[in-house]
């Protein structure tokens, strides 16, 4: 069921709000022909186990929309902590899309043919299954198709601030994980 937007709560607060929410840094990129495209983001999660997808929010007037729509695809790229500068890179909305490029080493991938960050800690290839609109984005659903795995600590945001992971804080004393392998 749709329920239609309402007005909600302002920019202001919904900024702040969001500011409180850490999460993982990711470049998404996308390629359609010969043009490719690289942009920094935080709202990809994960969305279906069977079948393997994720979702990604992309603003509608970002480059990055059209490509992935064209190529009918996308990669996301899980970014370490050893790779702030590509986050950086990606991030800037002034640069062509080649120059998001420029840090960082690239390769394209077998399955789909989408740009992957090398040392990434995790490369999801996604077929582009679904994209809905809502408010200033597209939702973007793709169906993994493939997954590369590389070691090193994640790159988080939080509070307008790059972070990494710290200490473990359940685990060691709490004995979490064997408790919740079933979960």
């Amino acid at each position: 069921m749709t329920v239609p937007a309402t007005q909600g709560i302002g920019i202001a607060d919904f900024k702040a709000a969001m500011r409180a929410l850490p999460a993982q840094v990711a470049v998404i990129s996308a390629q359609a022909g010969d043009l490719r495209i690289a942009m920094t983001a935080t709202a990809v999660t994960s969305l279906s186990a069977e079948p393997a997808q994720l979702l990604i929010c992309v603003h509608k007037m970002a480059r990055p929309a059209a490509v992935i729509r064209d190529a009918g695809a996308f990669a996301v790229n899980l970014v370490s902590s050893a790779q702030m500068a590509v986050a950086n890179q990606c991030a800037l909305p002034a640069l062509t899309p080649e120059q998001r490029f420029e840090q960082g080493t690239w390769t394209r991938s077998d399955s789909l043919g989408q740009p992957l960050l090398d040392g990434a800690l995790v490369n999801f290839d996604c077929r582009l299954v679904s994209q809905a609109e809502h408010g200033t984005h597209y939702v973007f659903v793709g169906l993994i198709e493939a997954v590369r795995f590389a070691q090193g600590k994640p790159l988080l945001y939080h509070d307008a601030s790059y972070r990494e992971v710290g200490p473990r804080l359940d685990a060691l004393h709490l004995e979490w994980d064997s408790a919740t392998r079933g979960f």
